[in-house]
């Protein structure tokens, strides 16, 4: 091979590496839209989907379909390996379940608030990318008016999502604040349209915690589940109310978004390479705008593996089933902050599955930590 035909192969080669990664940083920064589900035939007390790793696992899921029709879907009845398809419990129904032809598999086991039997209203809060509704949830007894609970979702999806952690720290009494930030198809647009990973979504939250203050609480847990989990620990250093912030609860969290991006690339099948080319990208001044960023990212700032850089006592709930954000990002957050950080693991779920396939396991955890802390009183 002559020198010139060297040096085009490797202009080639050199050129896929930079594009492959600027595919997966779009995908990590611009989430893709859900992808459907066929619907093969509904009873009612069943229903027949397309088979796929997500409606094979185990525990209780949601089911979107039609204009913001919902059903919970229980166990696995049947497998039929030939067919390709899954037979399983459908539990509840809002909406013409019989007359959808396919819907989007989900954890959302709630289709709204009013799912949880609880008194809520909805508030509105002026964020410095627009406005972000919230949902403001009553607890059944308020034994703890002081102290406000507020759930952060993840990247790609919308507050529905963390209604899950609702149930748990309303058993303690304590008011719900389950928010929306910018991007997330509730809240104002982000400039430019691209998740910057947690390093300016958490300005909107804080907005929510100012809001929860200005109503009573005295005390602020944060609930934060994957992105939600990246959001809250950049609060608990740069909130105007970071001396409120009693308590964490992250889910899944994304504590080293390049480990979280390295992980996605062998979920894709890619080489670590393409996640190292990610990297790059998302933190490069030119390449980044024009993913849609305002600024590089800091992957510094997000990286919550350094030692004693948490000072808030912390649980973490994660498994090992975890194909997103692997496990071990959680077990060098606890190795690296010993004294603040519980890590739980539960059993084997997907990303931030803990609660669907084990309720009980995840409430009890949550209620086992707040409870074990004699200043919530």
């Amino acid at each position: 091979m002559t020198l010139a035909a060297l040096g085009l192969a490797w202009a080639g080669v050199l050129w896929g590496v930079r594009s492959a990664g600027l595919r997966l940083a779009r995908a990590v920064v611009r989430p893709r839209e859900r992808r459907a589900t066929r619907i093969h035939r509904i009873s009612d007390t069943s229903v027949t989907l397309d088979a796929d790793r997500r409606t094979l696992h185990r525990g209780q899921f949601g089911l979107w379909f039609g204009d913001g029709g919902h059903a919970v879907i229980g166990h696995l009845r049947s497998h039929d390996v030939r067919a390709r398809t899954v037979t399983r419990e459908v539990l509840t129904v809002t909406g013409d379940l019989a007359s959808a032809g396919a819907g989007y598999w989900t954890g959302h086991l709630h289709a709204g608030p009013a799912a949880l039997g609880r008194d809520f209203q909805e508030v509105l809060l002026a964020v410095p990318a627009g406005t972000a509704p919230a949902w403001l949830i009553e607890p059944a007894r308020p034994a703890l008016p002081a102290t406000w609970a507020v759930h952060i979702h993840g990247r790609g999806t919308s507050r529905v999502t963390s209604l899950r952690s609702v149930p748990a720290v309303d058993a303690l009494g304590m008011v719900s604040l389950v928010v929306s930030y910018r991007g997330d198809g509730e809240a104002s647009p982000s400039p430019g349209g691209a998740s910057t990973l947690g390093l300016r979504e958490w300005e909107d939250v804080d907005v929510a915690i100012g809001y929860a203050v200005a109503h009573g609480a005295r005390r602020v847990v944060l609930v934060g589940w994957s992105l939600g989990g990246a959001i809250a620990l950049q609060l608990v250093e740069r909130s105007a109310f970071r001396a409120l912030i009693h308590r964490l609860v992250l889910v899944g969290p994304v504590t080293d978004w390049r480990a979280a991006i390295h992980s996605g690339a062998a979920e894709r099948g890619l080489p670590r390479w393409a996640g190292t080319a990610a990297i790059r990208a998302l933190s490069d001044p030119r390449r980044s705008t024009r993913l849609g960023l305002p600024e590089p990212i800091d992957f510094e700032r997000l990286d919550w593996s350094r030692p004693g850089r948490l000072p808030v006592p912390t649980l973490v709930i994660h498994s090992e089933g975890d194909r997103q954000v692997p496990l071990a990002s959680s077990v060098l957050l606890a190795m690296a902050n010993p004294r603040t950080v519980r890590l739980v693991e539960l059993s084997p779920a997907d990303h931030c599955w803990e609660y669907n396939v084990d309720p009980a396991a995840f409430n009890r955890a949550v209620i086992d930590f707040l409870q074990a802390d004699h200043d919530l009183g």
